[in-house]
């Protein structure tokens, strides 16, 4: 029974493997014009589903190669709460849910409520203040895109002008 349990975590590991290889490689192009209507017709579930194994195989191999950490995230749901957050901060995040479960079971609601703290962290920490002149920037650089497209079937000097003049403006902005 316990080759059950163990083969029946793995499942999903394999599964989110190989739906990531069909997506990247495109395999699904010989009977289907998208990843969607493959997962849709071919696997009776949706794309977002199929994303989300997708990225649970991911981060249950990150955390298994991290050997510091005894208690490894063990079923999909467990994995599927940290793909919310960066890379570099699942280990960090993981470690908070083993501590704050203790000797309770880890579950995917205690693991959701450790990610959403690192969420707003993240939010915080990348907020970026506005500044005065990105708007008078945005509106020149669309004025710019309105007169190209005025000039586009007048002459070349002038539409090289305008490009140069665009990517000028374009370029204040960041």
């Amino acid at each position: 029974m316990q080759k059950v349990i163990r083969a029946s975590w793995q499942a999903f590991v394999e599964v989110g493997t190989a739906l990531a290889e069909v997506r990247d490689r495109r395999l699904y192009r010989d009977r289907h014009c998208s990843f969607e209507n493959y997962c849709r017709d071919e696997l009776g579930f949706s794309r977002p589903y199929a994303y989300n194994l997708i990225g649970s195989a991911e981060v249950s191999k990150q955390m298994s190669s991290i050997e510091d950490i005894a208690l490894k995230p063990v079923n999909e749901l467990q994995c599927r709460e940290l793909i919310s957050i960066p890379a570099d901060k699942r280990k960090e995040a993981w470690k908070k849910v083993v501590n704050d479960a203790g000797d309770q079971p880890i579950t995917a609601k205690l693991v959701h409520q450790a990610v959403a703290e690192f969420k707003s962290k993240r939010k915080k920490s990348k907020a970026k203040p506005a500044t005065k002149s990105e708007p008078s920037n945005i509106k020149a650089a669309l004025k710019l895109v309105d007169e190209i497209e005025e000039l586009a079937e007048s002459a070349d000097k002038k539409l090289k002008a305008k490009l140069v003049q665009l990517r000028e403006v374009i370029k204040n902005i960041s």
